[in-house]
C-alpha cells in the first residue's frame, strides 16, 4: 500500500514538476530556443511584433526564460546602480538615479515584455505623467501641515492614474512614481520641478533600450512602439432573405378578397370567427409581407377555381 502510494506521490510530483517548471518545446503552445539567425533578423526584431516578419510566437522554454528574465533584470538594475555610483555630476551633488519604482519596471520588461503594460510607450509616458503629477502635488502641499501631508501623495497617485487612463498610458510602476514625488522624499526635494526630466525621463528610456537590445536575444519586442495595430473584426456575412414560395399570379394588395357569404377573407382575421386581428410581426420584415401577397395571390387563385367549377356544372 505504501509502495504504490509512494510511486504514485512520484509520478504526479516528477510529472507536475517537468510541466510547470522545464516546460519543454512543443508543451504549452510552441516553445523553442530561437536566436537570431543574422545580425539583420536581430535588428527587425526591434522594430516590433506588429511588423516582424519571422517566427514572432514561438516561445523559449519555460525554464530557460526564467533564468534569462533574472539576469536580464540584474543587468538593467546594474546599469542603473552603476550610474548612481560612477556618475561624477550624480555623486558630487548627491542626486538621486535608480529610484524604486525601476524594480517594479524591469518585472514588466524583462519578464512578461508581450505585455501591454510593458510597453515603450506604457513605461516612458505613464512614468512621465505620474513624475509630473507628483511634483505638481508636491509644490502644490509645500506649506501644508503635518497631519496633511498624506494628501499630496493621495492625490498624484489618484490622478496619475485617471491621466494614464485618458492616454491609454497604464504602466503600474508609475504610480510608484508618483507616490514617491507627492510624499515629499528628500531625493526627491534635492531637484524639486526637474524630477519628471532627471531622473524620470532617463531611467526610464535606458530600461527600454536595455529591453530591446536584451529580450530580443530570445524573443521579439516590443510588440509596438507607440500605436497598437487596430483590430479589424471578421465581417459577419448577411444572411440570405427568405423568399415567398413562387406564384404564377401577381396580385396587388387592393384586390377585394371575398367569400360565397360575400364577408371579406383577411388572413389576419382568425377562422373560429373571433375579430380581433393577429399581432403584426414587432420587426415587420419584408419576409411576412410577402408572405401575405402570397396568402392573398393564393386565396384569388383558390375562388377563381371554385368560380370555373360553378359555371361548369350550371
Amino acid at each position: 500500500m505504501w509502495a504504490v502510494a509512494r510511486r504514485l506521490s512520484e509520478w504526479v510530483v516528477t510529472r507536475r514538476l517537468r510541466e510547470w517548471v522545464v516546460a519543454l518545446p512543443g508543451e504549452r503552445g510552441r516553445r523553442g530556443l530561437r536566436l537570431p539567425r543574422t545580425p539583420w533578423d536581430y535588428l527587425q526584431r526591434m522594430q516590433g511584433a506588429q511588423r516582424y516578419k519571422g517566427d514572432k510566437d514561438l516561445q523559449p522554454p519555460m525554464l530557460v526564460w526564467a533564468v534569462f528574465s533574472g539576469v536580464t533584470s540584474f543587468v538593467a538594475i546594474a546599469v542603473l546602480g552603476m550610474v548612481q555610483k560612477y556618475g561624477p555630476a550624480i555623486r558630487d551633488h548627491h542626486l538621486p538615479f535608480a529610484i524604486a519604482p525601476a524594480g517594479a519596471t524591469v518585472v514588466l520588461v524583462f519578464a512578461v515584455p508581450a505585455a501591454p503594460l510593458a510597453q515603450p510607450r506604457n513605461v516612458v509616458g505613464g512614468h512621465l505623467i505620474a513624475a509630473i503629477t507628483g511634483t505638481f502635488m508636491h509644490a502644490l502641499f509645500a506649506n501644508v501641515a503635518d497631519s496633511f501631508r498624506w494628501m499630496p501623495a493621495a492625490l498624484a497617485v489618484g490622478i496619475s492614474i485617471g491621466l494614464m487612463g485618458l492616454t491609454n498610458c497604464y504602466h503600474p510602476p508609475a504610480g510608484a512614481t508618483a507616490f514617491i514625488a507627492g510624499f515629499f522624499a528628500a531625493d526627491i526635494e534635492r531637484v524639486n520641478w526637474w524630477f519628471p526630466l532627471y531622473p524620470v525621463l532617463p531611467v526610464s528610456l535606458i530600461l527600454v533600450g536595455l529591453g530591446v537590445l536584451l529580450n530580443n536575444i530570445c524573443r521579439v519586442y516590443p510588440t509596438y512602439w507607440f500605436t497598437p495595430a487596430p483590430r479589424h473584426n471578421a465581417a459577419v456575412p448577411p444572411s440570405p432573405p427568405i423568399l415567398p414560395p413562387s406564384s404564377p399570379f401577381k396580385p396587388c394588395d387592393s384586390i377585394p378578397l371575398t367569400g360565397e357569404s360575400g364577408h371579406t377573407l383577411d388572413p389576419h382575421i382568425q377562422s373560429s370567427g373571433d375579430a380581433q386581428p393577429r399581432e403584426s410581426p414587432v420587426n415587420g420584415g419584408a419576409a411576412d409581407e410577402a408572405e401575405l401577397v402570397w396568402l392573398r395571390a393564393r386565396v384569388h387563385e383558390l375562388e377563381q377555381e371554385v368560380s370555373e367549377l360553378r359555371g361548369g356544372s350550371a
